[in-house]
């Protein structure tokens, strides 16, 4: 029973997957690793299923269904029935440093509920970004935690580790905003279900390897996610019991 599981949502990254893997698995050697390929064409899965022959630490989760938030939250529900306590989530082209890892387990391991490994504290590392990316993700970041009451400074990181515990009390199938959407929206459930978030600067080197999924499309139906839940009332804050 694995206290920690990490887990890499993939499609068609087999130029970066190895390497990722193998960073991970050697930052945080004592933890579990899945995989959630979408039906990569470009023979991602059958790089995964290789890589968990080699090391039984490694497992792999093929899906049909595409999508960033489903990956996400089959891999939560994974390392859920696994037992795990506490779930990392990281993308799988080697932009987070893996060696950035054990820092936010050890907060995570003082009870906090989601840490954030954030591109926009002091201390945080960001090179090869574009200006026009920095200046979307920081005109984003700062719009959202006007909107949505939050203190939160990176709300659209994809490196964060959630304890199960939070998770539980999160009804995820009610979350249907994909992209930088979602992980706004993770981190407002979380402060709503009483959660607490930290977090820690790390350092970041926009990919090197393939293409990002992300587009235009994604920061602008970011934007407009907040906007309505920001109309409708929507805050990170505690919602009061029933």
């Amino acid at each position: 029973m694995p206290d920690v599981m990490i887990v890499v949502p993939t499609y068609n990254e087999i130029d970066g997957l190895e390497r990722t893997v193998g960073r991970l698995r050697q930052s945080v050697p004592h933890a579990e690793l899945v995989i959630v390929d979408d039906g990569s064409p470009d023979g991602t899965g059958e790089l995964a299923e290789s890589l968990s022959k080699r090391d039984a630490g490694t497992m792999v989760v093929h899906r049909t269904e595409r999508g960033y938030r489903s990956a996400v939250i089959e891999g939560m529900r994974f390392a859920m029935s696994r037992g795990a306590t506490r779930v990392v989530i990281t993308d799988a082209d080697g932009s987070y440093d893996a060696d950035d890892l054990p820092e936010l387990l050890g907060v995570s391991a003082d009870g906090v509920d989601l840490v954030i490994g954030s591109r926009f504290v002091e201390g945080s590392d960001v090179r090869n970004m574009g200006l026009r990316r920095r200046l979307a993700a920081r005109i984003g970041n700062v719009y959202a935690r006007s909107m949505l009451q939050t203190g939160v400074q990176d709300l659209t990181s994809s490196l964060r580790v959630y304890r199960t515990r939070i998770l539980e009390r999160i009804d995820l199938d009610a979350i249907q905003v994909d992209a930088y959407a979602f992980q706004v929206a993770m981190a407002v459930r979380v402060a709503q279900a009483g959660g607490t978030i930290a977090e820690v600067p790390i350092h970041f080197i926009e990919r090197a390897t393939g293409s990002s999924k992300m587009r235009l499309g994604d920061e602008l139906g970011t934007v407009g996610a907040v906007t309505k839940w920001s109309l409708s009332g929507v805050r990170a804050l505690p919602k009061p019991p029933r």
